[in-house]
């Protein structure tokens, strides 16, 4: 038997069973100890038991549902595993990281998606792979072409099965789970995991299911190296207040989130005009200025990355110091996805999130999914301004002062901590040093 304390194998991947090809590709990768939610799932998945599994963004999911099923595969065999993904760059994401776990295994993963030329991925298929990360669109679109056959799947994956059954998705994963009619085992994670999800998802798994949910009742959801801020900020002001945030705060990498593709290009240009390296990233730009846009922030040519929710999910990018809610999300779930592009796999990371005077609520529902309450944050050397097209009477009968607050008092734990408009207050950012800093000359 080998000695695996003499081999560089990492012990504690090993005593989870998996087999000595993958463990010295993970030793390769600097994988040297399993998170939490990797340890809860990767025994029973190589059981055979099928997962619904819930763990914070960041901790390393694409490991444990992607690791079981590269042991399990048979190598013999074709086409026979299947993960679906709810977009272009979390299919990319997924399918990188399983090639770099399967680097001592034969095995062929292809990647298809929408934006990309159709005759590509029939030609992948041609050559039989045995896993197919893909988006809904595209795999649905190859199974009526006739080239994407799923009855013989062993293994289905939903990732992010929250945003997977969406309205806008549902339908479509439907079908695909539909297609797959073959005993197989199933796979669904993300780190959100509502009763409604539940529900949806049970229909499709086998009666002993193990579900692993890392996040306790008590503890948070987002993670715990991520510092939560509230800015609170009018809408004319958002754009003067974001580039006085960034002048601050001068991440190295940041993403800015908006609601819409609309706001996402107006904020990137408003960036750009002050001299800020931003780009938009939306579901409106062609494929390769998607991939050119991700490939200059993941080698930092970019520092803002200005993105809708659709196109941030799949943004693995150990080294994001910021996320900037500039619109806060009415879906408070969609703030755990947001906020856990930052201080990942045990990296630290700032987070800050524009709120008005009448979104308390939303602030509110977001303490309550995550429990906890977000600090308040005046940014340094921003000055409030009236709405424009307001008299200056008018103005100052309506604009409350500073410290005073806009919502009414906290009826619970979980109440706002209350409207401010930020002022020349001081930052509330430590002087530890703990945080990166890069300053221009």
């Amino acid at each position: 038997m080998m000695d695996h304390s003499q081999s560089g194998l990492p012990k504690a991947f090993e005593v989870l069973g998996l087999e000595p090809a993958i463990l010295t590709a993970l030793a390769e990768i600097h994988f040297v100890e399993p998170s939490e939610i990797q340890r809860l799932v990767i025994p029973p998945a190589l059981a055979g038991r099928d997962i619904l599994g819930q763990a914070r963004t960041g901790t390393g999911k694409t490991a444990a549902f992607g690791l079981p099923i590269l042991q399990q595969m048979n190598p013999m065999e074709g086409f026979q595993a299947l993960i679906v993904v709810p977009t272009r760059e979390l299919a990319v994401q997924v399918h990188a990281e399983m090639v770099r776990f399967a680097r001592h295994k034969p095995s062929r993963i292809a990647v298809v998606y929408g934006g990309t030329k159709v005759h590509h991925d029939v030609k992948t298929l041609e050559r039989q792979p045995h896993v197919v990360v893909g988006t809904p669109g595209r795999i649905i679109d190859l199974q009526e072409r006739g080239v994407l056959s799923l009855a013989r799947m062993k293994f289905v994956v939903c990732d992010e099965v929250d945003r997977m059954f969406d309205i806008g998705f549902r339908d479509d994963v439907r079908k695909i789970l539909a297609s797959c009619t073959a005993e197989h085992q199933t796979f669904f994670v993300s780190a959100t995991i509502n009763d409604e999800i539940e529900r949806l998802v049970e229909r499709h798994m086998k009666k002993d299911v193990a579900r692993i949910f890392t996040a306790k009742p008590d503890e948070k959801l987002t993670a715990p190296d991520a510092r939560q801020f509230v800015v609170g900020v009018q809408p004319w002001d958002k754009l003067r207040a974001l580039r006085a945030l960034i002048a601050d705060e001068d991440p190295k990498l940041a993403i800015i989130f908006c609601r819409t593709k609309r706001s996402v290009d107006k904020v990137a240009h408003g960036l750009q005009e002050r001299g800020i390296n931003a780009s938009p990233i939306h579901g409106d730009l062609v494929q390769h200025k998607r991939e050119r846009v991700m490939r200059g922030f993941r080698t930092g040519k970019i520092n803002v990355l200005v993105a809708t929710d659709l196109a941030s999910r799949g943004i693995d990018v150990h080294e994001v110091t910021h996320v900037v809610n500039y619109d806060v999300p009415e879906d408070p779930e969609a703030y755990v996805h947001r906020v856990g592009r930052t201080a990942r796999m045990g990296a630290t990371g700032r987070a800050f999130t524009f709120v008005a005077r009448d979104q308390g609520q939303l602030q509110t529902e977001i303490e309550k999914l995550t429990n906890q309450l977000l600090e308040e944050y005046r940014i340094p050397g921003f000055t409030a301004t009236p709405e424009p097209g307001r008299g200056p009477h008018r103005a100052a009968a309506t604009m409350e002062s500073p410290a005073a607050p806009a919502v009414a008092p906290p009826q619970s734990e979980y109440a706002p901590t209350g409207f401010a408009l930020p002022t020349n207050a001081q930052s509330t950012r430590p002087l530890s040093g703990k945080f990166p800093t890069r300053r221009r000359r």
